[in-house]
């Protein structure tokens, strides 16, 4: 009988010890299983892999849910990553390598703060989760008197001198900070971590869920860049994680993320870091505005080639106020882009003036791939209660990327690109890659989601482009601006505001001569209602009153659209933001804060040090431009208002109850509104005095003409020799014929 080979009966055994140690493994490490992940892994490690599975206990629907949750945002979609057979054995009992704090290591940062010329911003770097604990603007202020102060101090260390002013360090612009995470654990007790921005959550191995918000597992290699290794059970290094952000001059930065698998074994990774979180509200906010932004692409079925543009409108929008319902557990994917078919392009967070994405990189032409699909798969939220009455939160955005096969000694790239800046018009639709990626869909002049047509979008991004163009090349000031932009917009409505404010005094003069006639009539047949009317209809058509010659409200109305767009165009424009009125003349008055921000109140007599709530207004200090507005409808309402000889009692009344509403509502609603909106409407409403007086004083002239009321006396009148005059009088002299003609024909009738 042929014995086996020396070969063979070296190779069996192997093979059946190696089965036996997969099978046991399988045991050990199933999904559900209670025994540990490894015997050597540290004890921080396991305290803060419990952290990140148990942080979100309040909100189980909420991305920090635990692993084996369905329903959760932060659950791997791994059930396709079985074991494949491999020659090398995969790695057991992972864990990451702890690294010793340094309480007295400083700080490290990137960029500068004293620079404004080269640089834009500062980031504050920490090892909790490799993130940016603060984003700081170089020369974004809170205040326009601190911004003022700036450009004095800056002007004149450019021109070599010392400076007389100091920088208000308090009110520099704070764009995003480290805000605390707490939760509860198993045991009740309340849980805290401070999560720094667009920092590392955790990476998924396998089975194995390892934290990477603990700051003693990342060693910072240089200014914010930071690694991370991952050991198996005997403490042998299996993958590093690296994270290295990277400063332009500019708004944009670009965060390098790499996992390398250096083991022999391929890798099952999912990948999973915050994203942006809210940002915080304006100071002078005259109402809450922030926002989460998405950016489409259309599915390869529609687009195959992806030569559209990126979709970015209006419709692409989740309010803050609306994420703390706690059923709405996705970001996304979410109802939009599943029934459209889209896919994500960028995902931002805003508030009033700025905001912080994350987008594919692109090369300085802008090209490149402009889809995240292979870096988020999904977007999950969590909201952390600031306050114990609820009524304010702070909302974390996670990116779970896709499950990836990393091969053995490989290297998978997660790297990102991050907007963290301004939202500058001309910056979003110029530069690269913001204008590839239609980020200027960013910039959205919407007051609200619920009614967007309301706010006219089309019509603000029209006003904004006429505002800028009579700012930079014909005025040079925004306040003046905004009192050019009430001429034109006056001059296109002038035919129609003649035409309705003309017909309406012909109206009320001819009624008021008509009304003892009216008076018989109401006397004859007050119990016969129908024939009252008609036989006052009657008698209006006789004497050539006809009521649709009024166009009532409509020049008003039309300027309705105007103002509500010019409203969302100073309220979000950021080129407004902190710019004077005039010149800045009145600033040139001992620092006077009147009329220093068009984009806030005017602050006549008093700006406070900070806002203080009262009712449903944000108070920032006493005004004086809404309570003028209230005087000058006054005087219109009493005084340029033509009386109407024809209301009875009741109309009487109601119409006094629409003057007071007038007089007292619109002040008070414009009182913290923003100053521009205030001197526009207070400038057009000065206009249409001016206007009403003109167009009454033509009606008046020809209404004497037609009602044969003596000429000027013939010293007193020049022969003229303008042949457009001479044709004016002569067409008012045929309708004095033709009137006194037609009255002699109704006579005539009558008799």
């Amino acid at each position: 009988m042929p014995q086996p080979s020396k070969q063979l009966r070296t190779v069996v055994p192997i093979i059946v010890f190696g089965v036996a140690v997969l099978l046991i493994s399988l045991v050990i490490f199933a999904p559900g299983s209670d025994r540990t992940k490894g015997a050597k892994q540290d004890v921080a490690s396991k305290e803060t892999a419990a952290a990140v599975d148990s942080a979100p206990a309040e909100q189980p629907k909420t991305a920090e849910a635990e692993p084996d949750s369905e329903t959760s945002p932060s659950a791997p979609a791994v059930e396709e990553a079985a074991s494949t057979a491999s020659a090398a054995a995969k790695p057991e009992g992972l864990h990451l390598k702890s690294h010793a704090i340094d309480s007295n290591a400083p700080v490290s940062t990137m960029g500068s703060l004293d620079d404004p010329d080269d640089w834009s911003m500062q980031l504050i770097f920490t090892r909790a989760g490799a993130g940016v604990s603060e984003i700081a603007f170089t020369d974004i202020w809170e205040t326009a008197a601190a911004r003022r102060d700036a450009e004095m101090y800056f002007a004149a260390r450019r021109r070599g001198e010392t400076p007389t002013v100091q920088l208000q360090e308090a009110e520099r612009y704070v764009l995003q900070r480290q805000h605390p995470l707490t939760w509860s654990d198993p045991s009740g007790a309340v849980q805290s971590r401070d999560i720094s921005v667009l920092s590392a959550l955790k990476v998924q191995i396998g089975e194995d869920v390892l934290d990477l918000t603990p700051p003693e597992h990342w060693h910072e290699t240089a200014p914010g860049a930071f690694l991370a290794t991952v050991l198996d059970k005997d403490d042998v290094p299996v993958a590093t994680i690296t994270r290295r952000w990277e400063l332009a001059s500019g708004y944009d930065l670009t965060l390098h993320q790499i996992f390398e698998n250096i083991s022999d074994a391929p890798l099952e990774v999912t990948w999973t870091q915050y994203g942006p979180a809210t940002l915080i509200p304006d100071r002078n906010r005259y109402m809450d505005r922030r926002r989460f932004r998405f950016g489409y692409e259309y599915s390869d079925d529609r687009d195959p080639g992806h030569v559209a543009d990126v979709i970015a409108g209006g419709d692409m929008l989740q309010e803050i106020t609306d994420l703390a319902d706690p059923d709405t557990v996705w970001l996304w994917p979410n109802e939009e882009s599943e029934d459209n078919g889209f896919t994500l392009s960028w995902f931002a967070s805003t508030n009033r003036y700025f905001g912080l994405a994350v987008h594919p990189l692109l090369d300085a032409d802008g090209q490149g791939s402009r889809s995240l699909v292979s870096r988020v798969e999904r977007i999950g939220k969590y909201v952390q209660q600031i306050d114990s009455a609820g009524d304010e939160q702070f909302i974390f955005s996670t990116l779970e990327g896709p499950t990836q096969t990393v091969a053995a000694n490989s290297k998978h790239d997660l790297s990102l690109g991050v907007f963290a800046g301004p939202l500058k018009r001309t910056m979003l639709d110029d530069q690269e890659p913001y204008k590839a990626l239609n980020m200027r869909g960013l910039i959205l002049y919407q007051m609200s989601a619920f009614c967007a047509i309301c706010t006219f979008p089309w019509l603000a991004n029209i006003l904004i482009v006429v505002l800028a163009f009579l700012d930079q090349y014909v005025l040079f000031d925004w306040g003046m601006a905004i009192i050019g932009l009430v001429i034109i917009v006056r001059a296109i409505l002038h035919p129609i505001t003649k035409r309705s404010q003309g017909g309406m005094q012909r109206f009320t003069r001819r009624m008021s001569k008509l009304k003892p006639q009216m008076d018989k009539i109401n006397q004859k047949y007050g119990d016969d209602p129908k024939r009252k009317q008609v036989e006052q209809m009657k008698l209006m058509r006789e004497h050539g009153v006809n009521p649709l010659q009024m166009l009532g409200c409509l020049p008003m109305f039309l300027q309705m659209p105007v103002w509500i767009a010019l409203y969302a165009v100073l309220y979000f424009a950021f080129e407004l933001r902190q710019e004077p009125a005039f010149w800045g003349i009145f600033q040139m008055l001992g620092d006077w804060p009147f009329l220093a921000d068009l984009s806030s109140p005017d602050h006549f007599f008093y700006e406070f040090e900070g806002p203080h709530e009262f009712l449903f207004w944000r108070l920032t200090g006493i005004n004086l431009l809404p309570l003028l507005l209230g005087v000058l409808f006054f005087f219109q309402q009493k005084y340029m208002t033509p009386p109407t000889a024809t209301l009875t009692p009741e109309q009487e009344s109601q119409q006094k109850i629409m003057r007071i509403m007038m007089i007292g509502l619109f002040p008070l609603m414009l009182y913290s509104a923003p100053s521009g909106l205030t001197l526009y409407i207070l400038t057009s409403s000065a206009v249409g005095i001016l206007e009403s007086r003109h167009i009454r004083r033509q009606v008046d002239l020809e209404e004497m003409e037609v009602d044969g009321a003596p000429a000027p006396s013939p010293e007193k009148k020049k022969k003229t020799k303008d042949p457009q005059a001479r044709a004016y009088a002569k067409m008012l002299e045929r309708r004095k014929a033709e009137a006194k003609q037609k009255q002699s024909k109704n006579y005539k009738k009558r008799k």
